[in-house]
């Protein structure tokens, strides 16, 4: 007999001396049990999406730094061969010209997500457990279409700051040249 089953219940009550349980009270409590079973699990979910949120937004943070740093070196060399360009023209050496690099497109995103899903979900308080299992679910949904935005995102930056660090390693050896 498998544990959980009316029958199992019926036969532990007999075991140990209690009065069997009536069929209506054993499947309020099996569906109290599986409905605690299915918000925990949500939680569970939503936890796991907001911590990987949070590394999401830690990597954003790290490639626009990076980015800014290859726009304040691209600034850098570009003064460099404006005053070195004079003095090769005056030396007669090979001219560069200065090249402009595409900046990184600003990434926003506001708290105001997270104040927005607590306003659901106290929306949602009074409503039936089947509602607001769908809410959590759709919930976790939009997290994770979010999640892969800002991965979008993140893979536009890595590429960018790939092709600005080559662009500017091919100045910086037809400078030292």
């Amino acid at each position: 007999m498998a544990e959980g089953t009316y029958e199992y219940e019926c036969m532990r009550a007999e075991l140990l001396g209690l009065a069997h349980p009536s069929r209506e009270e054993f499947e309020a409590k099996m569906k109290l049990r599986q409905e605690t079973e299915v918000e925990e699990q949500l939680t569970e979910q939503l936890k796991e999406v907001d911590l990987q949120d949070e590394s999401v937004q830690g990597t954003s943070g790290k490639m626009e730094e990076l980015n800014n740093i290859l726009t304040a070196t691209q600034q850098k060399i570009n003064k460099f061969k404006v005053a070195c360009g004079s003095l090769t023209s005056l030396l007669k050496l090979r001219p560069s010209t200065p090249s402009n690099e595409p900046a990184g497109a600003p990434e926003g995103k506001s708290i105001n997500d997270a104040l927005d899903t607590l306003d659901t979900m106290k929306d949602l308080d009074g409503s039936s457990d089947a509602t607001v299992a769908k809410a959590a679910a759709k919930d976790i949904g939009t997290k994770v279409t979010s999640q892969l935005d800002k991965l979008d995102s993140l893979l536009y930056k890595a590429d960018n700051a790939t092709y600005s660090m080559k662009h500017q390693t091919d100045q910086m050896k037809k400078i030292a040249k």
